[in-house]
């Protein structure tokens, strides 16, 4: 029989009698994304848990009160979603002899696990999100997302419970990192909204930092959900107004990937010739000699003049300046790899480009070598892309 009702709350919400379920629903996730998140977030702590079946298995029962997690499950489920035990509904419905911990009892948990953090620590997340990012480049979204969300996860936490204006500042600065790449990921996966969050997150962390430099990172980041959803000239805004904050204080490689992105922003909106004007800027950046500062408090990708091929050759592909399109991209493919998801779109601009210029077989190899990729590294977006047309998908990105 189901227990009586009881009406609750959690973070404001009222709930029922279920409210480890209305912890999850209120994320928008379905169980097996509760049973993904829980196992990222268990991989990322170093404990073991179920397989992802029998995970969500277990999920159904707890949370139709049919049984009560361990308790590693239990700090795990805390962590999750943010809440106690008791707001999560995971307490012996018998009368304990100890008295559950209060809302004051997890505060203060949470501002001694933060006050905890210190340098060494910062450099060790540091590390962790660099490995994160360095598997994303080899692996995709298949091997990294979950790591990154967990992160991200984490370090929210310890930034909204930190006391000390010098460790908030460094944890902000890490959260923009760890934000920026989990909002990329989104956007592979083909969820523009959540990537939009994510990026929302990293310009609220760079303005926690007191950063311009993250700031304009992450405004060019998100600049690049605009044109994925065909709104480039909006796109071109931000764009422009991260250089404006930005380009005094950000270091050489990224003064140029904000050129760069002008440049993309600016192609995608069809205004040709301020799109050459800008790639030229970049490329200037990347080749001045000196001037360069360093800003060690962000895993920037690498941005390089291989990358700014890629992204200048993908732009002319936008353009429709296919014979430059290809001179540039096969340049890149040449001098060496880059991050699997940039050599996957590489292919695919390659692939387009020729098929408009009338190259069939080598439209064809390299349509096959894209889709190969965009397989194995678990891309969403890009398998949505090969299987539209150039001009389908140039429509879409031109709409205003």
């Amino acid at each position: 029989m189901p227990t009586a009702l009881r009406v609750g709350t959690l973070n404001g919400m009222p709930q029922t009698e279920r409210p480890l379920q209305a912890a999850r629903v209120a994320l928008g996730w379905s169980q097996s994304r509760a049973a993904e998140e829980l196992a990222a977030l268990a991989a990322a702590r170093g404990t073991m848990v179920a397989a992802p079946a029998s995970l969500k298995t277990q999920l159904s029962r707890w949370e139709n009160r049919h049984a009560l997690p361990d308790e590693h499950y239990r700090a795990l489920l805390r962590e999750l979603y943010q809440s106690t035990d008791a707001e999560l509904g995971l307490v012996e419905p018998a009368v304990s002899v100890e008295p559950v911990a209060s809302d004051a009892d997890e505060l203060r948990a949470r501002l001694a696990s933060s006050s905890a953090i210190d340098d060494a620590a910062i450099e060790l997340i540091r590390a962790q999100l660099r490995s994160t990012r360095a598997l994303d480049d080899r692996l995709g979204a298949a091997a990294a997302s979950g790591a990154a969300r967990a992160q991200l996860s984490y370090l929210e936490e310890a930034l909204r419970h930190a006391t000390s204006a010098r460790t908030r500042q460094r944890l902000a600065g890490l959260v923009v990192d760890a934000a920026s790449l989990s909002g990329r990921l989104a956007l592979d996966a083909d969820r523009p909204t959540e990537a939009w969050r994510c990026h929302e997150t990293a310009k609220a962390a760079a303005r926690e930092a007191e950063s311009p430099a993250l700031l304009g990172y992450a405004m060019v980041e998100q600049s690049t959900v605009l044109i994925e959803i065909g709104v480039p000239a909006t796109a071109v805004g931000l764009v422009e107004q991260a250089r404006a904050l930005a380009i005094d204080e950000a270091p050489r490689p990224l003064r140029a990937l904000l050129d760069a992105s002008l440049g993309y922003a600016k192609a995608s909106a069809g205004e040709r010739r301020e799109a050459h004007d800008a790639y030229r800027e970049a490329e200037r950046e990347l080749t001045r000699p000196h001037g360069d500062i360093t800003f060690p408090e962000l895993s920037l990708p690498e941005f390089d003049v291989v990358a700014l091929r890629r992204h200048r050759g993908h732009a002319l592909r936008v353009l429709h300046e296919n014979e430059s399109a290809i001179e540039e991209l096969g340049s890149a493919l040449r001098t060496g790899a880059g991050p699997a998801r940039d050599v996957a779109r590489l292919h695919l601009d390659l692939a387009w480009a020729h098929r408009e210029i009338g190259h069939h077989v080598e439209a064809n190899t390299h349509a096959r070598a894209a889709r190969e990729i965009a397989t194995r590294i678990g891309s969403r977006r890009l398998a949505l892309l090969l299987d539209t047309t150039p001009a389908d998908a140039d429509a879409e990105i031109s709409r205003s």
